[in-house]
């Protein structure tokens, strides 16, 4: 890789303005501080490439604030230390970091850290910290230094043993390390780590310090498995939602949905708390959801299977075609080679008689046009036969095309009409749920007994009917406004994934057949001149007349 395209080393040296990263800063730093003077001068010459810089040092320049730093796409290392930092900002567009050091500054929180999911070193040394929070998808972190700031309860570091992968870490400086028990608890905690305070931890620490921290040590093992038990069902549900997104019905195969539908419209939770009957009339309402959807989920994700067997089948189809052509274009080309071989031995002769003095140009003359004249039949047929082989495979991909096209829109046309009568079949049954939240308030609503047994916040609503049943209907619109939006969400993702699939096979196959056609034309050019270069010696000697004759083309 050239200099120009390799920034290894970004220096900035303390000789400039205190205050926040901006261009002009990043900019002459690469001019004067570039890997070598050379990369220098090209940097100069050409422009400053701040999207191919992999390493960045920004050191002892009283930088107050982050920023500025979204342009280093190809960042890997970026060294913030020496500084007046006060907030972890503006990092989450560098995705790609593996190594962060913001030691030396004035940061009081770990934050905003949540996008750097790649960082494997992070160093935190000499801040002003004390809790350690919000790095909860830091999972491929290794290495971690957090000494020398003001952490005072060395339980604190319990909150490492979520890293699976660390290894190594730094604690020295911080209040509690003062405090013996402070190393041994470490040791015994954080059992995957080898390294604390860049010394060795051996077997007979870490059981010294279990020996100590027993009853605690349990407690964390204890939430480390909930946590991992949840992390893993996390993972399952979040695959599964995946899984179904793939078939447009994620979150449709159980209750979620619906019961999301009530926690977005505070008017229906409202009236949920009136319990009673109402309670029933929600689980059966809940129900008759389940079963609806469990209908159009099972016909999805048979419907998805149905349409990856036909992609497969598109694809074998034309994967098929592709070979039939390649087979016969060799074909044509070793008959293309065996009538070439005769005419280049020819013509070949006829030079070797030329430069012996054998024959002259005039006698040679005949012989020279006919050779071409056949060169470039054969050459010719060459070109038509090849031309008609793509033409026939163009074809035959544009027929399979269109049939792919004509299946894939009746799949989804079918999927929309089992989703439409799912979701008719919701509407439905929320509409006997409005009506029967309308019966059973009214009931209480004729009930003084009962309506004394009304939450507080209902109480003064249950007493003026209209606005009662003005509650209902505006719950009641909610909801079908809810089911509107996620049956619309379902319709145009699924017509959107038909579109762009067949769109993108026609655009494939043309990008194809016009890479195709240029790689045959390109080939006849070199096969053309290829025979114009064998004639060039004799070109040379003789009148331009007779040249232009001998370089004829066909």
């Amino acid at each position: 890789m050239s200099d120009k395209k390799s920034l290894s080393s970004i220096i900035i040296h303390p000789d400039i303005e205190p205050g926040v990263i901006d261009n002009s800063m990043l900019t002459r730093c690469i001019l004067e501080y570039g890997p070598t003077e050379e990369a220098g001068r090209l940097f100069a010459e050409e422009g400053v490439h701040l999207d191919e810089a992999q390493i960045v040092r920004l050191e002892f320049q009283n930088i107050l604030r982050i920023d500025h730093l979204w342009m280093l796409k190809s960042l890997r290392k970026l060294t913030l230390a020496h500084n007046l930092i006060e907030k972890i900002e503006n990092l989450d567009q560098l995705t790609g970091l593996n190594e962060l050091d913001l030691s030396f500054n004035k940061i009081e929180k770990i934050e905003n850290l949540d996008e750097l999911v790649n960082l494997e070193v992070l160093s935190l040394f000499h801040n002003k910290i004390r809790k350690l929070e919000n790095m909860d998808t830091l999972e491929n972190l290794l290495v971690f230094s957090i000494g020398d700031n003001l952490i005072e309860d060395y339980k604190e570091m319990a909150y490492m043993r979520r890293f699976r992968k660390l290894r190594s870490v730094s604690f020295k400086g911080n209040p509690c390390c003062d405090d013996p028990m402070t190393y041994q608890f470490l040791k015994s905690a954080l059992t995957r780590v080898t390294y604390i305070d860049y010394k060795t931890v051996n077997e007979e620490d870490r059981e010294n310090g279990r020996a100590l921290f027993r009853g605690l040590l349990r407690k964390l093992d204890e939430a480390d498995e909930k946590s991992e038990k949840e992390r893993i069902a996390k993972e399952e549900y979040d695959a599964k939602v995946e899984f179904y997104a793939l078939s447009f019905v994620e979150y449709l195969s159980g209750p979620e949905l619906l019961e999301s539908m009530f926690e977005k419209d505070p008017d229906g939770s409202l009236l949920l708390k009136v319990g009673g009957e109402l309670l029933g009339f929600y689980e059966q309402y809940k129900e008759q959801y389940v079963e609806t959807m469990a209908g159009l989920v099972d016909f999805a994700q048979d419907a998805y299977k149905a349409r990856q067997h036909e992609i497969k089948l598109f694809k074998d189809l034309v994967n098929n075609a592709l070979e039939d052509s390649v087979q016969t274009s060799k074909e044509v080309l070793e008959d293309f080679e065996k009538k070439k071989k005769p005419l280049v031995e020819s013509m070949n002769e006829v030079i070797r008689k030329f430069s012996t003095k054998q024959a002259t140009i005039d006698q040679l003359e005949p012989t020279i046009v006919d050779l071409g004249e056949a060169y470039n039949d054969v050459l010719y047929e060459l070109w038509k036969s090849l031309m008609i082989i793509e033409m026939q495979l163009y074809e035959r991909c544009e027929e399979s095309r269109v049939q792919f096209s004509v299946n894939m829109t009746e799949m989804i046309t079918k999927l929309m009409e089992v989703s439409r009568n799912a979701f008719g079949a919701w509407r439905e049954n929320e509409g006997v749920w409005s009506m029967r939240q309308f019966e059973s308030l009214s009931k209480l609503l004729g009930n003084k007994i009962m309506l004394g047994d009304a939450p507080p916040e209902l109480f003064e609503i249950m007493m003026d009917r209209d606005m009662m049943m003005n509650l209902v209907a505006q719950s009641s619109d909610n909801h079908m406004r809810f089911i509107d939006a996620r049956e619309d969400l379902l319709m145009t993702r699924a017509n959107n994934w038909r579109d762009d699939l067949v769109q993108g096979t026609n655009d494939n196959e043309i990008k194809r057949n016009r890479d195709r056609i240029l790689e045959i034309n390109y080939f006849i050019d070199n096969q053309r001149e290829e025979w114009t270069d064998m004639q060039m010696g004799l070109t040379e000697a003789v009148d331009p007349e007779t040249a232009a004759l001998l370089g004829d083309d066909f």
